[in-house]
């Protein structure tokens, strides 16, 4: 029995002896044996464990985004699922006086009023990025970074009147070194985020120069080295994975050592099979190296072609190369470790890989449900972090410097609830099997199941009085060109199966008999 089994046997011999319940009664994932020596947990805070990480998870998993085929796919999975290419649309949802009633025409002037402001020119504070460009990145930026930080700046920018402007600040420049007791009594710093006795933030430590960013012959104080915003300023968002945590942690983070490692795996088949295909063989000859042969690196080297002949001299042997039987593991090897990568990403394998030939229509309905699922999590974190505050101090700002109408928004300061509880549209998707499930949906609403409007904002997005309204007003113009209102789908499948043409009010089997 060696020295380490010994000490081993020796800690398990006083754990399990110990006195009270500790001793008597453990989860058999709390007990140690000398096959699980390796298996610790850390004793730490979330905040703890995070600093000390960071910073690595954070450059392996920007790596991986530039490198790496399958991360680039996650973190485009991630950003067309939730943000979409229309983004979060805005609804305002402001009623009249009697509380019932939506103000339909309050909300349309809010809805384009913000509208207006989220163009690139007036939303960004550098005029580049729309308000649709802030939510992408910061979509993006939860896989790499785990957080997005965002800067409200309130100030009008390019042709805009608001008062307000947004700053995206990559999380590298959120200080999480900066930690320790604040000048402020009662508070703390933590990870470069000022908290209070119940743990909200109140100033946020920025670096004034990416910490990555340096410039010959700059010279920086530590004085200049940071600037304090308060908390009002900073919206920080991320999704916490346990109690007290401060800052995000890349979604990477996880499945960083699988992503490596298959690349690292593809990496070696392919170099594998490039020798395979590149070596012709070898000579064997029993003088050794020929004077007058060609000597690159002390490898003597003869040229081919294909369909060339080559001599050999006296005594050698050519020996075709063997490099041993495929073990034809690759694609379960990949299909193994992507699926291990999906389920870090939360995500269907099919999703990632691209690859659906081992799926079949239930399976890949079941998987797209799920994921679904997964991205209305996402999209619902990020519109109560990000769209409902910017929409709040937009609201502010607009009213302050008078671009809404003062007189149809005088009660404002007085009842803001009235204008600050939007609904936001996240983008939908469309059916998997459109014939089975507008079924399920007519057989829903028969049944009271879900409402008409219910359905139309879970397909579509848009407001039920709104696409009333569309439909009646379509119903006008048809009506005054003479078409039918309703298409009547089941009369012109008969009628083309008995040989006669689509049922349109200029071919009618019955009118064409009165004419004959």
């Amino acid at each position: 029995m060696g020295l380490r089994t010994s000490a081993i046997n020796a800690f398990m011999r006083l754990w399990n002896a110990g006195p009270g319940p500790r001793g008597r009664r453990l989860f058999e994932a709390a007990r140690f044996s000398r096959l699980d020596t390796d298996f610790w947990g850390g004793f730490g805070s979330a905040d703890s464990e995070i600093r000390g990480s960071l910073r690595l998870l954070r450059n392996r998993s920007r790596k991986l985004c530039r490198d790496n085929p399958y991360a680039k796919q996650a973190k485009r999975t991630i950003q067309t699922n939730v943000i979409g290419p229309r983004g979060v649309q805005l609804r305002a949802s402001a009623k009249k006086a009697d509380g019932l009633q939506l103000d339909a025409r309050r909300n349309k002037i809010l809805e384009e009023t913000f509208s207006l402001w989220c163009r690139a020119d007036t939303c960004d504070v550098a005029g580049r990025l729309s308000f649709h460009g802030f939510e992408q990145m910061i979509a993006g930026a939860l896989p790499e970074s785990g957080e997005g930080v965002i800067r409200l700046v309130r100030q009008p920018f390019g042709n805009g009147k608001t008062p307000l402007a947004l700053e995206i600040i990559e999380s590298d420049q959120l200080d999480e070194m900066y930690s320790g007791i604040s000048d402020r009594p009662g508070h703390r710093w933590r990870l470069g985020v000022e908290l209070n006795e119940w743990n909200r933030p109140t100033r946020y430590a920025i670096l004034t120069r990416h910490p990555g960013d340096s410039e010959l012959g700059a010279q920086q104080s530590e004085a200049q080295r940071h600037i304090f915003l308060d908390a009002k300023d900073i919206i920080l968002i991320f999704l916490p994975d346990r109690v007290g945590q401060t800052r995000g942690v890349p979604w990477f983070s996880t499945v960083a050592l699988t992503a490596n490692a298959l690349a690292e795996y593809e990496k070696a088949h392919w170099t594998k099979k490039r020798v395979q295909a590149s070596s012709l063989g070898w000579i064997q000859t029993p003088e050794g190296e020929l004077s007058g042969d060609e000597v690159v690196n002390d490898q003597r080297l003869l040229n081919t072609e294909p369909g060339s002949w080559n001599y050999l001299g006296p005594g050698e042997n050519a020996i075709p190369p063997d490099f041993g039987a495929d073990d034809g593991q690759y694609d379960n090897v990949v299909r193994n470790l992507l699926r291990r990568f999906a389920a870090g990403m939360g995500c269907s394998y099919e999703t990632l890989s691209r690859d659906f030939s081992q799926s079949n229509y239930s399976s890949s309905r079941l998987s797209v449900l799920e994921d679904r699922d997964h991205w209305r999590v996402i999209q619902s974190m990020i519109i109560q972090q990000f769209h409902q505050r910017v929409y709040e101090e937009w609201l502010d700002a607009a009213m302050i410097s008078g671009v809404l109408p003062i007189d149809t928004f005088k009660d404002y300061w007085v009842r803001p609830e009235r204008y600050t509880n939007p609904r936001w549209q996240a983008r939908t998707w469309s059916w998997v099997d459109p014939s089975k499930e507008l079924d399920a949906i007519k057989t829903a609403r028969e049944l009271l199941l879900e409402s008409h409007g219910e359905q139309i904002s879970d397909f579509s997005g848009e407001e039920f009085e709104a696409v009333m309204a569309q439909i009646a007003h379509e119903n006008e113009i048809k009506d005054s060109l003479g078409l039918p209102l309703v298409i009547d789908q089941k009369a012109n499948q008969s009628s083309i199966a008995s040989g006669g043409g689509p049922q349109t009010p200029g071919n009618d089997s019955s009118s064409t008999s009165q004419q004959s």
